[in-house]
């Protein structure tokens, strides 16, 4: 019964070593507004397709935005990095030279990343 077991186990493995990590992403969302120059708490789910995601894996958050129909996310700015990804949340200070924009996104990467939903990021006040 136990080899029956072990041989199941080592069958699985690839498959869950083949789980992508890139959670959910709850804060921000679409009704978010932060300003520039201030600090924020990022959210995300800490399961992925049903399973937790295991300690060691590592992330970084980025924050970007989008313009128009362009696919490209202007991911210029790296918030955080080698935090773990299984916390669900990681604190981020916004640059203090931001543009006013409603297009802003974050990314959260494991090992492939997830966007949030556009927000507004407003300019620092003068």
């Amino acid at each position: 019964m136990m080899i029956k077991q072990l041989v199941f186990l080592l069958l699985l493995l690839p498959f869950t070593l083949a789980i992508v990590w890139n959670p959910t992403i709850t804060t921000p969302n679409a009704a978010t507004k932060w300003r520039a120059g201030q600090s924020y708490t990022v959210k995300w789910e800490t399961t992925v397709l049903g399973e937790e995601i295991p300690d060691g894996v590592k992330g970084t958050i980025y924050l970007g935005y989008l313009e128009g129909d362009d696919y490209n996310e202007h991911l210029n700015w790296k918030l955080a990095s080698n935090f773990a990804l299984n916390k669900g949340s990681q604190r981020i200070t916004l640059p203090s030279d931001l543009p006013t924009r409603n297009s802003y996104i974050i990314v959260v990467m494991g090992d492939s990343g997830n966007a949030s939903a556009k927000f507004r990021i407003s300019a620092q006040r003068a």
